[in-house]
């Protein structure tokens, strides 16, 4: 067995030890502000981490770590608008108390959007407009669903050097039917301890990414070898600004704190997720800022696809091209089952009365089966960003409703300008948001 060179050792040294503080520190694993973090940390590192860098160097250059900034900078700006409902809108929206406890007999995180949707008596204007925003999410985690596991066809197939778009489209439907069936029959509750070991390996090998990537940019350095090429941008700003729009996507996954109220009280939920956003938004911008030396090396980046990451870990270490190809089949697949059970969630509530409960999963599955087999990775990703961003919008309509309602909110004015550009904003990403090319 040939000896590990030094960047391998590094990326595996700190995959193992990240990984098993991650998963085996029994303080972490039982601490609740955590839990609360963890939750949407792992959706936004999730939703797009590994697709970033190609998506945004292939089309913004240099510009690559600016365009991160702005996308961050809107995410921040539209969680601030959901920490507001959570710590104004809740109280006022909440007419059905929850039970301190309950008898968990599904994956949490559909009891957790469907106890929200249920409390919500659509009466007032705010809770009229909760209502439908809660409609436009269920719509938006259908199409997340399908492209999570269509990024998890493009990594599992690529490993095997299938390049068919019409297998990946096969594996997705597979891997869906297996989870309408499994959701039809027993829920997705024993699933949850896949996601947890799938959240911690991803966490962890973003850290021996990064660590790799450091390594690599530092030796570069002392050598005298660092230097960052020219990458062209496109011409047409416009049109660049519409793709950018299409990638809400990749920072999406902080509004998961909203549905955690069964397990977590609002304060923490509204310091953690601003927690989770902070720390996910130092990790992009570090993650894009090392990955320019190794695009600027890989040479033209137009031609590579979804799975671009794979060649260009190569260049940092020979071992992260196999480790990335694992943590993201499992990532994707936690991702997936995540979103579908928030989904079912919603739709049990929305449907509540006129079917069987149990259909919920079902009809996630067909959504997203017709999904995928009617778009493409990049298609998916352009369409979940502007769900996503209907969604938002939804809840800047919600919050300014709630300041006009209730006099004790401080900055009453500035609020609703706030949250107003917010709306505009989602809403233009809504409207004008195009796939990725």
């Amino acid at each position: 067995m040939s000896q590990l060179s030094g960047p391998d050792f590094i990326v595996l040294c700190t995959l193992v030890v990240t990984a098993s503080v991650l998963l085996f520190y029994k303080p972490l694993g039982t601490s609740a502000a955590w839990r609360a973090t963890i939750t949407p940390l792992a959706s936004i590192m999730g939703s797009g981490f590994l697709v970033c860098a190609p998506l945004l160097y292939a089309n913004a250059g240099n510009y690559a770590v600016v365009v991160m900034a702005c996308l961050l900078l809107m995410a921040y700006a539209v969680g601030g608008v959901i920490r507001f409902n959570i710590r104004y809108g809740e109280p006022m929206l909440e007419t059905i108390p929850l039970p301190s406890t309950f008898k968990r007999t599904e994956h949490r995180l559909h009891i957790g959007h469907r106890n929200a949707a249920r409390q919500v008596a659509a009466v007032e204007t705010a809770e009229i407009v909760e209502r439908v925003s809660h409609i436009a999410l269920a719509g938006a985690y259908c199409v997340s669903v399908s492209y999570y596991l269509q990024l998890l066809a493009s990594f599992a197939l690529h490993a095997l050097s299938i390049h068919n778009a019409f297998y990946g489209r096969i594996l997705v439907t597979v891997i869906l039917t297996g989870i309408a069936l499994i959701g039809f029959w027993r829920g997705l509750r024993g699933i949850e301890r896949v996601e947890r070991v799938a959240v911690g390996i991803n966490l962890a090998m973003i850290a021996a990414l990064i660590a790799g990537l450091t390594s690599f940019n530092a030796v570069a350095y002392i050598q005298g070898d660092w230097h960052i090429k020219a990458i062209p941008i496109s011409e047409d700003k416009i049109h660049l600004a519409r793709l950018i729009m299409g990638m809400l996507i990749v920072v999406q996954g902080f509004e998961t704190s909203r549905f955690l109220g069964s397990e977590h009280p609002r304060e923490v939920r509204i310091r953690t997720m601003r927690w989770a956003q902070l720390i996910s938004s130092a990790i992009y911008l570090v993650f894009l800022a090392l990955m320019a030396l190794v695009v600027s090396r890989a040479g033209n980046l137009h031609d590579t696809g979804i799975t671009a990451i794979i060649e260009l870990s190569s260049i940092v270490a020979s071992v992260l091209p196999l480790l990335i190809t694992v943590t993201a089949i499992c990532s994707q697949f936690a991702a997936a089952t995540a979103d579908d059970a928030g989904c079912s969630g919603l739709i049990e509530s929305i449907i509540k009365g006129h079917f069987d409960t149990r259909y919920a999963y079902a009809i996630v599955s067909v959504a997203a089966i017709c999904l995928t087999w009617l778009t493409n990775v990049y298609e998916i990703i352009s369409f979940a960003s502007r769900a996503f961003a209907l969604y938002y919008a939804l809840q800047c309509l919600v919050a300014i409703f709630v300041v006009r309602s209730d006099p004790s909110i401080p900055n009453p004015y500035r609020r609703m300008i706030c949250y107003f550009m917010v709306l505009l904003l989602c809403t233009g990403v809504t409207i004008f948001g195009l796939p990725a090319e």
